[in-house]
């Protein structure tokens, strides 16, 4: 039995060739979009997941409330926090630290043996207890003590290539910084970055016993101030974060009280995050230690998938319930001979699978054809082994199953339900009911249509107005130059003058932070004669005269540094005006006051800048004070010129020629913003291909659909021709239903995707406005795509001879 329905099947499958294709087109298009989506749907939910009881660790997080408002939300915290709480919880196994020191200063690195030093990022200090907390694959050494001892190193495998080649590295030393303050570090082991997907991304771990910061952050006693160190504890097997959460205020009250009074705090709040939900479920806390996504990314994706999907089943259920007049003859037949309507269910269910299980296996080739343009969008490295991941292979027969039970229970209600004797004398069309239920599928394909339409638009603008909004700084043909070593620092005046020498070099300064850094620096301010214990925070940057004409920055009132000035003189930005409630005009006279218990300093404000974008459109313009720095991290030049090539050559030579043994690293930083909107670009051609891929699907249908109406309306095509109707009018007849199901659509698209995109545009602090044109555009791209599909078929049986038609009656 089961044979013959196959066989009956696959020869229905044939015979109408035209259907079959469109659905088998549309059905393996949807599938190939389901298998990329989830392809990295699980790769994203697949971060910190190896770690040995993973779903017991978890980082501590802080939020600083002053004057009642939260003033600091970070990923970090206090150094002594995490050790604390092994100390006073018996639910907390274990503790450890992360220091991102790259985010503080730039630091060389090279082997002992080799004048070859780099910058290598994501250098990490952490506690002799990090591998006790987080699983590493490690290539060579003992992970128990890898990093017990002060100035001990362990290098991921890419570093370990870069600095010994296929030497192995174990117990070789490297040179790390440079000058007097160059440390001696020791290889105690080497492991495979590449092995595990987490939030933890370094590029060489450094023991925090090491002198230097890790001795700071080891010895560092205040539980308010410093909140730069990721923290995580692990707990036992049976406790609860959720219970040891609750614990948080009372332990900041036992361990903080007089450290927060001190520092002006008026509260401190700690959170715990699982560390499995870091990279899907924290994008909101500021400071994250590595790029993290956002789940709402991911149900916009699974959203996509399943809406490409859908409008595959619904091409499938239109052409098949609108074909049914075709089959009525066998049916009736069938029925008359003893078919019952669950044997014709099984049949037509049984046919729709076929169809579904052949895009099924058509898929998979091209999902691995497509996965080195997926990596490159997604900047992740899918490969075909993740396509046999049990869950993956689980959710394709799944989705097979599925669709071909989707698209064929309808149609094979409807066609098991004619009755022998109508489909006998006739082979009349079914009835107005399953018309009025295609017109609603087909409305519910331009409701799709019309409203990733709209989300592209959408979202092209909020990246376009991203590069494009004026800043408040010029970021056009800015060169941001590292400097990085105490030595390079000392000779930045030497530098300076070489660099102004170069033809195409309009103005050379410096700071400690390059725009789309982060900047972590801060200091707690209150006004004289205020209450300490309220202080507001305030960014803090180092820059050097000359800053503010190099990087494009208004000065509103004031002066600029000059070679005279000190620390204790600084330039505020508008919104640390507003936040201490000061006058512009009266800014001059104004001086900003910080303490830590005794110890009290003035600054006094010299100049007043216009609000810039030191960081992400995402984040509100924050207070800004700067500062005279002689010791800079960075150096900014600002050039004019055609040629950038010849421009870099003679920088670099005047680089090389005042500084012996340091890299020359650049970056242009319009290039570097740009990076901070990496998500949003790669959702925005993500959003393209996939409406492309629902519109020709969606398009695919309508083809199918007005073929068959076409086919349908032949002879009464041909009589209209013969009683002189126009190819005008024909054609009219048959697209006239069709764009009102596009003007129907488009009302109803349109409230709907102007929620979601909405929802969406929430998200960013600086972002567009969403105009009423939008969806008018999309309504017009949806009608413009309709008539031209439709149309052109309608045209096509308009101009046939009507003679051919009406031969046979």
């Amino acid at each position: 039995m089961l044979k013959n329905y196959i066989k009956i099947a696959w020869r229905n499958l044939l015979k109408n060739k035209q259907q079959t294709i469109i659905n088998l087109l549309g059905l393996t298009l949807g599938t190939v979009s389901c298998l990329i989506i989830l392809l990295y749907v699980f790769a994203q939910l697949g971060y910190d997941k190896h770690h040995n009881e993973a779903e017991s660790i978890y980082r501590v997080e802080t939020i600083i409330e002053r004057n009642g408002q939260d003033g600091f939300d970070s990923a970090t915290s206090s150094p002594p926090i995490a050790f604390a709480l092994k100390e006073d919880f018996a639910e907390v196994e274990e503790a450890t630290r992360v220091v991102l020191t790259d985010v503080f200063y730039s630091t060389l690195i090279r082997a002992a043996n080799s004048t070859n030093a780099y910058y290598e990022p994501r250098v990490y200090m952490a506690d002799s207890t990090f591998f006790k907390v987080f699983e590493f694959k490690f290539l060579e050494g003992d992970v128990k003590t890898a990093l017990d001892e002060p100035n001990a190193v362990v290098l991921s495998s890419y570093l370990s290539d870069k600095l010994f080649g296929s030497k192995s590295p174990l117990g070789e030393a490297i040179i790390w910084g440079s000058g007097d303050d160059a440390l001696t570090l020791t290889v105690k082991g080497v492991y495979d970055e590449t092995a595990y997907k987490s939030h933890l991304n370094p590029n060489y771990i450094v023991s925090m016993g090491t002198p230097g910061m890790g001795t700071f952050v080891q010895n560092f006693p205040s539980f308010a101030t410093n909140n730069f160190v990721y923290s995580y504890v692990k707990l036992t097997a049976n406790s609860s974060g959720l219970g040891l959460q609750n614990k948080m205020p009372q332990f900041m009250e036992d361990r903080g009280a007089q450290d927060l009074k001190d520092a002006g705090m008026s509260n401190k709040r700690l959170e715990l995050k699982k560390v499995t939900d870091i990279h899907l479920y924290s994008a909101s806390r500021k400071n994250q230690l590595d790029r993290v996504s956002s789940s709402s990314y991911l149900y916009f994706l699974l959203s996509l998938a399943f809406f490409i999907q859908l409008v595959a089943c619904i091409n499938f259920i239109n052409l098949s319930t609108a074909r049914a007049s075709k089959r009525a003859r066998e049916i009736g037949v069938r029925k008359v001979v003893g078919a019952g309507k669950n044997a014709l269910m099984r049949q037509f269910l049984g046919e729709s699978l076929l169809l579904s299980i052949f895009a099924m296996l058509i898929s998979i080739p091209i999902v691995f054809l497509l996965l080195p343009l997926v990596n490159d969008l997604t900047q992740e490295s899918l490969s075909y082994v993740n396509l046999y991941q049990w869950q993956i292979v689980v959710i394709l027969i799944s989705i097979g199953v599925v669709t071909g039970l989707a698209s064929g229970i309808y149609p094979a209600i409807v066609l098991s339900s004619i009755k022998p004797v109508k489909a006998l004398k006739s082979s009349a069309i079914l009835q107005s009911g399953s018309g009025t239920f295609r017109k609603v599928l087909v409305v519910f394909q331009f409701v799709v249509s019309i409203s990733l339409v709209s989300t592209v638009i959408i979202i092209g603008q909020q990246f376009k107005y991203a590069q494009t909004k004026d800043l408040g700084y010029q970021k056009d043909n800015l060169l941001a130059l590292r400097i990085g070593t105490e030595d390079a620092s000392s000779k930045f005046e030497s530098l300076k003058t070489s660099f102004l020498n170069v033809p195409g070099v309009l103005s050379v300064s410096s700071g400690n932070y390059a725009p789309s850094e982060i900047v972590l620096a801060d200091n707690g301010f209150y006004l004289p004669g205020g209450n300490k214990e309220s202080k507001t925070v305030v960014k803090r940057n180092g820059v050097s005269d000359g800053y503010f004409n190099t990087m494009g920055i208004e000065l509103l009132k004031g002066r600029d540094f000059n070679v005279a000035d000190t620390v204790d003189q600084i330039i505020v930005n508008e919104a640390t005006l507003k936040v201490f409630n000061i006058d512009i005009e009266k800014a001059l006279s104004v001086t900003l006051v910080q303490s830590y218990g005794d110890e009290i300093d003035e600054l006094k404000i010299i100049g007043v800048v216009k609000d810039y974008h030191f960081a992400s459109l995402k984040e509100e313009i924050q207070p800004l004070f700067l500062h005279k720095e002689t010791e800079p991290n960075w150096l900014f030049i600002k050039v004019n010129t055609e040629n950038y090539g010849q421009l870099l050559q003679s920088i670099e030579q005047q680089w090389k020629s005042t500084i012996n043994n340091i890299p020359f690293d650049y970056r242009f930083v319009d290039k570097e913003i740009d990076k901070l909107y990496e998500e949003e670009k790669r959702l925005g051609l993500i959003s393209v291909g996939f409406t492309i891929l629902a519109i020709f699907i969606s398009c695919l249908g309508l083809f199918g659909l007005i073929s068959f109406v076409a086919e349908q309306k032949k002879k009464e095509i041909g009589v209209r021709k013969v009683l002189g109707a126009s190819v005008q009018s024909v054609v009219k007849l048959l697209t006239k239903n069709f764009i009102k199901l596009v003007l129907i659509a488009f009302v109803v698209a349109s409230p709907i995707a102007y929620y979601f995109i909405s929802r969406w545009l929430e998200g960013f602090t600086y972002r567009i406005e969403i105009k009423w044109w939008v969806f008018l555009i999309s309504g017009a791209f949806a009608l413009m795509i309709t008539i031209l599909t439709v149309g052109l078929q309608s045209l096509k049986s308009a101009v046939v001879n009507p003679v051919k038609s009406l031969r046979s009656e």
